[in-house]
């Protein structure tokens, strides 16, 4: 079965992406490891964790910096710390949706 994964807005560079028994993956090891991290969101929800608002700009930070720097030439990353910034740049945001979500059901009920 082949999945679509053409609505993700991921370059799928080779040359930045995991292969697995010779295959390559169809996403960057970044994209991989956002939505990996994103796997946190339902269940820091449903758990109804609230995190601080540092502790979130914290896990977001490493991959801003890894990227822009990057981006801006001043050196080049390699593929495992694409894979643990853009993993901690998930969990960040999944936290992040996780405090939206509780913020709402606080104000809504």
């Amino acid at each position: 079965m082949k999945i679509n994964l053409q609505w993700i807005p991921c370059h799928r560079r080779p040359d930045r992406s995991f292969y697995i028994f010779g295959k390559k993956m169809p996403l960057c090891a970044r994209c991989v490891s956002i939505l990996a991290g994103y796997l946190l969101a339902p269940v820091s929800a449903g758990m109804h964790i609230v995190t601080s608002y540092y502790l979130i700009g914290f896990l977001l930070l490493p991959m801003l910096i890894d990227g822009f720097t990057q981006q801006w030439k001043w050196r080049t990353s390699n593929n495992k710390l694409r894979f643990f910034t853009g993993l901690s740049f998930g969990i960040g945001q999944s936290l992040l949706i996780s405090n939206l979500v509780w913020f709402l059901v606080e104000r809504l009920t």
